[in-house]
């Protein structure tokens, strides 16, 4: 007989004498709209505050290293030039050539060079793979 009345309580139809119970519902949305509130504005504080870090760490980086300007023997436009080959060159020729040359320039083969020599390696090797990149869109 109880267990009838409690489930019934339960079900929320049952109405009290001071008023139903809607005001727990409509607490309850709002506590949980005020949490969801509070943990939006935490996420977006956090990822602004990540923001501003990366900013100020590639500020830094950037006030610390200036832009090398670095003088080649070779046009750098020219993608002919900066692989060594003549122009008109078939595509075997144009792949040995790239091949030749990162085996020459590129940093990871040189583990004896000062940090200058890396920094000038590195941007050899920037030209020569966009040379390639060129050549090989050209001859397709």
């Amino acid at each position: 007989r109880n267990k009838a009345r409690i489930l019934y309580h339960l079900g929320g139809s049952y109405e009290h004498e001071e008023g139903g119970f809607d005001w727990y519902k409509e607490w309850e949305e709002w506590a949980n709209q005020q949490w969801r509130r509070q943990q939006q504005q935490q996420q977006q504080s956090t990822y602004q505050q990540q923001q501003r870090q990366t900013n100020q760490q590639y500020q830094r980086k950037q006030q610390g290293q200036k832009k090398q300007e670095f003088h080649w023997d070779f046009d750098v436009n020219d993608p002919y030039a900066v692989l060594g080959i003549q122009r008109g060159a078939s595509r075997q020729e144009i792949s040995a050539a790239f091949r030749k040359q990162m085996l020459k320039y590129h940093p990871d083969t040189q583990p004896d060079a000062s940090d200058a020599q890396k920094l000038r390696l590195v941007e050899r090797s920037k030209l020569i793979t966009e040379a390639y990149q060129k050549l090989k869109k050209a001859t397709k």
